[in-house]
């Protein structure tokens, strides 16, 4: 430890403490403008100066370790007479427009001239205009570089966090200016993590501009419902009206980082065409009923199925709170009597057998519910099967600062390009399925390349050599090979390469990265096919997969679109809150609460069960979905079931013990008391080979799919900002040879087995010639049965068209 004396106290820290740091965790405030936690040091703002005793000019506390017996003043004359001097030169040329700018309010610099200014200037000139008009830099942000700092922070956040490098200094010294190539942010991913950073309105968001004061927000904490990260949003109102979301510095694993889906996608809430009354489809037509007659035809029809012991089978979507997906699984095995329950219409892979149970013995065992940050201080990251940038951008953020440390390796294999990959030390494009080929390889005592090895073989040989020389490792896995037929056996042999690396004394941790904010949490609660909640095995036999349904019972999910109408069931029951697809084939229709407008807990990819808190409150004379169930189950003289939230969880924690549990280490051993699922005696080594194949020379590629960094399921397209900034459909893949500009205005038409797609082409030089990649949305948006099909990923022929030729480019 290292004592010092700071504004006459003596205070004890660690070597290589800085100033700015002892003074913050002992209550001293010290202003700063450049600095920022999360960012390397500048230390050019000199807002921080403080007097060194024994030193002859002041030092920036940011920037200055403390030294054995250093005494520090924070206030002393000489240091607020400095403080002074920064801001009179600071708003020498600052444009006094505060009662007209975004940031008023929450201005770091109006605060600081407050706190710390001198109340006048001595400055008389003329103020220096750089720019007469703001700059749109795009869709969502706007600058004005008159009220530019240069603290440069939305620069590093953009490079060092994010990994953009959309923003940078232009000019030097008294004309240097923020901005981005041509005035606009080509790079750019939209997060708008640089308007967070910035400390005046210089960058400012271009949706919330001009709609509110900072004073007359009302605020409502609660979780980001577009993917399993769970960061903690700050939901803004003003007059009951939506205006924007910011995230407090100081709460949940993500801080103040958003993506560009948290930060400007909330608008989803007020888009779609609500239900807003229960309907039955009478004479071919859906109709508008009450809800006594819309429950008795579902517990009617119900009764009439179980008589004859036919397939009941329930569908929940995963935006759906933990209370919500407890009570549905319980209506489905309780009333219903029905094990047939899913979660997700795109893992089709934990259909096949031995999946459900591969999966249980991961989640129940190798899998850590501890915080992100905490796995993040591995030596060796190994993200497998997953675009994180993407899909889960900020757990993406919280990964490439923690890779600053110069001491840590990545492994990167995704199928298609991550943001991470310039980082990674071995990188690697692997189709869906191929993870069992992958894992198995990286543990097996082959080590020869060979006399000709493949560029596979090179990647292979570098990651196991990181591996074995890690004394900490951290799979991330995402969930893509889910999709695949091969879901079972990839899952077999990451619980096997854990156990491999483990056997070796090495500390290996394993946390899933799904796409949906709830997955776990449903997973947790028993909506899935043979495990009841807290992951105990079902005894009840599941039905054969042959066996028609016969009521089909869907919460909150749209599965339904890319079927054709000859596959509805006998009878379909839509519970959810918005107009799609599927509601137009159903028999009745159920409205319910949408995503803001329930309180609730979300499970993250951390394990963290989180509050979820309503922002608004529902559309009048609408029913709760646990009401609802409680009304079903009463109908078909079942008996009540419970309601109100806190009943439903204390009935979750009677029957998952380890409910609510964080980073401990009771968890394991309380989920252990009910969760045996039996071990793999052996497993074959996969024998796929792990090239992506050579597809593009056959004339056909392997269509890929998923979310990108504007969409996230059904919620962001109702989101018109998001939708913008997509610009619509498209198909993104490498075109091959020749100049980018010859492909600029082509169409894309992918072809397979009667079905056809074609949108713009976005050239992606990063992908693999052999692969093609669609939003899903955009494939759903189209109802397309090139995806709804069990051999994922789907091979599909390419024809590229423009300019008046068409080409065979597959």
């Amino acid at each position: 430890m290292v004592t010092c004396t700071m504004d006459g106290q003596t205070l004890e820290v660690d070597p290589g403490t800085t100033i700015l740091t002892a003074a913050s965790s002992v209550g001293i405030k010290i202003p700063t403008f450049c600095f920022h936690e999360r960012l390397s040091l500048s230390a050019s703002c000199r807002m921080c100066l403080v007097e060194v005793e024994g030193r002859g000019k002041l030092e920036p506390a940011c920037a200055t370790v403390i030294a054995p017996d250093m005494v520090i003043h924070t206030q002393s004359a000489q240091v607020a007479g400095t403080r002074q001097d920064m801001l009179e030169i600071l708003l020498a040329n600052h444009p006094l427009d505060c009662p007209v700018c975004d940031k008023g309010g929450e201005c770091e610099l109006q605060d600081t001239v407050f706190r710390y200014g001198k109340g006048d200037s001595r400055l008389r000139d003329p103020k220096r205009v750089f720019r007469q008009d703001d700059i749109e830099l795009n869709q969502v942000i706007v600058f004005n570089a008159n009220r530019c700092i240069q603290c440069q922070r939305c620069v590093r956040v953009c490079e060092e966090v994010v990994g953009d490098v959309a923003l940078g200094t232009s000019e030097r010294g008294l004309d240097s200016e923020i901005t981005g190539v041509g005035n606009s942010l080509k790079d750019c991913s939209h997060c708008g993590n640089c308007i967070e950073v910035c400390p005046v309105g210089a960058l400012m968001s271009i949706p919330y501009r001009y709609k509110a004061r900072p004073w007359d927000l009302e605020k409502t904490e609660t979780i980001c419902g577009m993917c399993g990260s769970g960061c903690s949003i700050s939901v803004e109102f003003a007059d009951g009206r939506f205006k924007r979301v910011k995230s407090d510095p100081d709460t949940g694993m993500n801080k103040e980082l958003l993506c560009a889906k948290g930060r400007f996608g909330f608008d989803a809430i007020d888009g779609g065409k609500r239900i807003e009354h229960p309907m039955i489809r009478k004479n071919g037509v859906l109709k508008p009923v009450g809800w006594p007659e819309a429950i008795q035809l579902i517990a009617t029809r119900a009764c009439e199925i179980k008589e004859r012991h036919g397939r009941i089978q329930g569908q929940i979507s995963p935006r759906q709170s933990n209370e919500t997906a407890y009570k549905f699984q319980q209506l489905m095995r309780r009333v219903f009597e029905s094990q047939d329950i899913h979660s997700s219409t795109r893992f089709s892979g934990l259909q096949a057998p031995g999946a459900v149970a591969a999966l249980a013995r991961l989640v129940t065992g190798p899998m850590q519910r501890k915080p992100l940050q905490s796995l993040l201080e591995a030596d060796c990251i190994f993200l497998l099967g997953a675009n994180v940038s993407e899909e889960n951008p900020v757990s993406g953020y919280l990964l490439r600062s923690a890779m600053i440390d110069s001491g840590k390796r990545l492994i990167v294999s995704s199928s298609r390009p991550s943001g991470l990959d310039a980082i990674a030390s071995a990188k690697l494009r692997l189709l869906p399925g191929k993870e069992a080929s992958l894992m198995s390889r990286l543990i097996s005592d082959a080590s020869s390349l060979g006399d000709d090895p493949k560029p596979t073989d090179n990647m292979i040989a570098k990651a196991r050599g990181i591996l074995n020389g890690a004394e900490r490792i951290t799979l991330l896995i995402g969930t893509e090979f889910l999709r695949t037929s091969k879901a079972a056996e990839c899952l077999r042999w990451i619980e096997k390469a854990v156990g491999h690396f483990g056997a070796q004394g090495k500390t290996v941790e394993l946390q899933f990265l799904f796409d949906r904010p709830n997955q776990l949490g449903l997973w947790d609660m028993g909506c899935l096919s043979g495990v009841a909640p807290g992951w105990q095995g079902s005894l009840t036999p599941l039905p054969e997969p042959e066996d028609p349904v016969e009521l089909h019972y869907i919460l909150g999910a749209d599965p339904l679109p890319n079927e054709p109408s000859t596959d509805r069931p006998a009878f379909l029951v839509v519970h959810t809150s918005h107009f799609n697809k599927t509601v137009e084939r159903a028999d009745v229709v159920l409205p319910s609460a949408s995503y803001g407008e329930e309180s609730g807990t979300y499970t993250n990819n951390e394990g963290r069960v989180q509050t979820l808190r309503p922002v608004r409150s529902p559309l009048p004379d609408l029913l709760a979905a646990r009401q609802v169930f409680n009304l079903i189950s009463r109908a078909m003289w079942q008996g009540p079931l419970p309601v109100e939230e806190g009943s439903v969880r204390n009935r979750i924690k009677a029957k998952y013990p380890a409910f609510g549990l964080f980073d401990q280490e009771t968890i394991q051993s309380e989920a252990g008391q009910t969760c045996i699922w039996p071990k793999e005696d052996s497993l074959e080594p996969p024998e796929d080979d792990l090239s992506q194949g050579n597809g593009a020379a056959q004339g056909r590629r392997h269509l890929i799919t998923g979310d990108n960094q504007f969409q996230s399921g059904k919620l962001a397209t109702r989101s018109s900002i998001l939708s913008s900034l997509d610009k619509g459909p498209y198909v993104e893949m490498n075109p091959g040879a020749g100049a980018d500009r010859e492909y600029e205005g082509m169409m894309v038409t992918l072809f397979s087995t009667g079905e056809s797609f074609t949108a713009p082409l976005r050239i992606n030089r990063n992908l693999d010639e052999d692969t093609v990649f669609v939003p899903e949305s955009f494939l759903m948006e189209h109802g397309k049965k090139i995806l709804s099909c069990v051999d994922y990923p789907r091979d599909v022929d390419v024809v590229l068209s423009g300019f008046g030729h068409a080409s065979n480019k597959g």
